[in-house]
Formats: structure tokens, C-alpha cells, sequence
């Protein structure tokens, strides 16, 4: 799962995709509504892939823990993220069953499954599958054989007339015409 352009702006709830960036500022789309805005240089922005939990041992990144944590659901909405901390803690422990409880705190617990709710309603996950599905699709073509010699042929054909496409024409070089400058039309004259 690619969390690298979802982002987490301090002062606005939810989460956003960056669309694109500018000199001064991000343009982020809601991930609710679709609504576009201007994210500044001086917001702090959190990127979702940057983000990890605490565990007994290694820190686990996010994109993992929400990863289980949709395999754990079956691909269905979690816990409310309002409800009760201990069900949040004990769903938690099912998706990562060696978390550090002392270092999480509830609000964490509370953010990371309201971030769960608005990835599976914006479609990422399905995103990801389509993606997994794409890629086994083109190994399979990549490991049919070719059929017949033809194909080679007419691959050699298509690279020799890009070749030519690409090739310099003869005495067709781009000459530069010389201008005289006036002495009026220099700098500092």
C-alpha cells in the first residue's frame, strides 16, 4: 500500500491526497469530501508512509499496521473510533499483537482507526488490489510464449524505424545566423 501522498495536516481533521505541489504551497484533496486546498510551507504535514507504531522490539510502520488490520476486518469497517478505548486496544492487539500499550496512547489509537475508516471509504485498499491484480495480469502475458516469429520481426521493425525517426536528417543542420550588433544596442554604451 502506497501512503507516500496521503498526508496528515496539523489543524484540519482528516486526511488529504496531494495532488501536486507548487514553489509555496501542496494542493491536497480531502479524502471526505474532495475538497481542494492549499497546504503552506509553514503547516506542519505528516506523510502516512512516514509514520510507524510502537511494539515491544522494532517499530512496525503505519501501512503494515493498517495493512493487518484490513486483513483482520475482512475488508469491512472497524471499531468506532469514538467507542470504547479497551475495544480499541483489543482490536489493535489483533492486528498487532506485540504493540507497546505504555507508549501508545489512546488518542494514537483513536486517530490511527479513524484513518483506517477514511482509507477503506476513499478506496485505497481496493486501490492496492487493483494494482496487485494489474501487475499478475502482466506477468502472465510476460510469461505466454510468442506465437510464431513473426512478433520479433515486427518488434526489430518498430526499434530500426524509431532509429531512423530519431536519426539526424543529412545536411539538414541548424545553422545560427550571425547578426552585427550596433553600438547603441549594448549594455553600458
Amino acid at each position: 500500500m502506497d501512503l507516500s501522498k496521503i498526508i496528515s495536516v496539523t489543524g484540519k481533521p482528516g486526511l488529504f491526497r496531494v495532488v501536486a505541489q507548487g514553489r509555496q504551497a501542496l494542493i491536497a484533496e480531502s479524502l471526505e469530501d474532495g475538497k481542494r486546498m492549499a497546504v503552506h510551507a509553514s503547516v506542519r504535514v505528516s506523510s502516512l508512509d512516514e509514520i510507524s507504531m510502537f511494539t515491544k522490539g522494532e517499530d512496525v510502520p503505519l501501512s503494515q499496521v493498517l495493512q493487518k488490520l484490513h486483513e483482520v476486518e475482512k475488508g469491512k469497517a472497524s471499531v468506532d473510533p469514538k467507542g470504547d478505548v479497551e475495544a480499541l486496544y483489543a482490536k489493535l492487539g489483533e492486528a498487532l499483537p506485540d504493540h507497546d500499550r505504555e507508549r501508545i496512547y489512546a488518542s494514537d489509537v483513536r486517530k490511527l482507526f479513524s484513518w483506517y475508516g477514511l482509507l477503506l471509504k476513499s478506496g485505497v485498499f481496493k486501490e492496492k488490489e487493483e494494482k496487485k491484480a494489474a501487475g499478475e495480469e502482466k506477468k502472465a502475458k510476460a510469461e505466454k510464449p510468442a506465437e510464431g516469429k513473426a512478433a520479433p520481426k515486427k518488434a526489430a521493425k518498430a526499434v530500426s524505424g524509431a532509429a531512423k525517426a530519431a536519426a539526424p536528417k543529412p545536411g539538414g543542420g541548424s545553422k545560427t545566423k550571425a547578426t552585427p550588433m550596433r553600438k547603441g544596442s549594448q549594455r553600458g554604451s
